[in-house]
């Protein structure tokens, strides 16, 4: 359209109705939802023709979806995975390290007992003293053996119920298994001690003690690849307890021929080999397992 100097564009208005509204188009004082109080509702009619007028004059009054509790519901937790615990991957890193010192330290200790375990010497031989730093490596290696013990009790206790809910926390059920190994393996070398002092010499409670802390650290450092696989390597549980088993069980056949070849050798008593070894050895073990049980079924909270 052309358009000539000093005349105006004459507006061109269009006869079909304007079908966009917005929500203030509509409100009026009968249209005002429940729990809006309007003072002025002669205000709202005289602004209802302008919906930017009426959005900014009833800011305050119309109700917001973002007001009140937020709707919805919380997603799922990620499942826990002991193998991404922070606090088990701090424990058994502290026991490699500390363990792989251990070795170093105690190295020619292992060496004197493996040369010497099938074979006993007579009492004319004169045993190599230990050295203070030989000993305090195996108590390291034997400290390792309670934390790998504890952590295959605690992942046997958890698995399949890691969304569950725990009287104590996942670590206080770490801890609860760690004192229960410790209290087993104190109980059992007290028991040792005290039944060795009153039947036998001085010198065959020596050899016995320093073959049972041989083994007890050496079980350890089998179990250790199984539990260390299974945290961090996918080894299926199931496996891995029948692999500590095995290996719990070839300990338990060397500490019973060790018993035999250091106490009851030259007496040939195998009644009372059978009765000091279940004694001392398999009853506390057969405790320790009914006590994981327990442990098991009362420490998650049923619904």
């Amino acid at each position: 359209m052309n358009i000539l100097p000093g005349q105006f564009p004459v507006p061109i208005f269009n006869s079909t109705p304007d079908t966009f509204k917005l929500v203030a188009d509509t409100l009026t004082a009968d249209t005002v939802p429940a729990g809006v109080a309007l003072a002025d509702t002669a205000r709202v009619d005289s602004v209802a023709s302008d919906s930017l007028q009426a959005v900014a004059a009833h800011a305050d009054t119309i109700p917001s979806i973002f007001d009140g509790p937020r709707l919805g519901m919380a997603a799922d937790p990620a499942p826990y995975f002991s193998g991404a615990d922070d606090l088990l991957a701090a424990l058994t890193m502290a026991a490699l390290l500390a363990g792989l010192i251990a070795l170093a330290f105690s190295g020619k200790f292992i060496a004197r007992q493996v040369k010497n375990f099938f074979y006993l010497g007579n009492d004319r031989t004169t045993p190599v003293p230990d050295t203070p730093g030989e000993l305090s490596g195996q108590g390291v290696l034997v400290a390792g053996t309670c934390l790998v013990v504890a952590i295959a009790f605690y992942c046997h206790i958890i698995h399949g119920r890691d969304d569950g809910w725990w009287v104590f926390s996942k670590h206080g059920v770490l801890g609860i298994c760690a004192l229960s190994v410790v209290a087993y393996f104190l109980f059992k070398a007290v028991a040792y001690q005290f039944v060795n002092w009153v039947f036998f010499d001085v010198k065959k409670i020596e050899q016995w003690n320093k073959s049972l802390l041989f083994l007890t650290a050496m079980e350890g450092v089998a179990m250790t690849p199984f539990v260390m696989l299974m945290l961090y390597g996918g080894l299926p549980l199931q496996t891995t307890l029948i692999s500590l088993a095995i290996v719990a069980l070839l300990v338990k056949i060397f500490t019973f021929y060790k018993c035999y070849l250091i106490f009851f050798r030259r007496i040939g008593a195998f009644l009372q080999i059978i009765l000091y070894f279940c004694a001392l050895e398999l009853i506390p073990l057969v405790v320790l397992v009914g006590l994981m049980v327990t442990f098991s079924k009362n420490l998650e909270i049923k619904f």
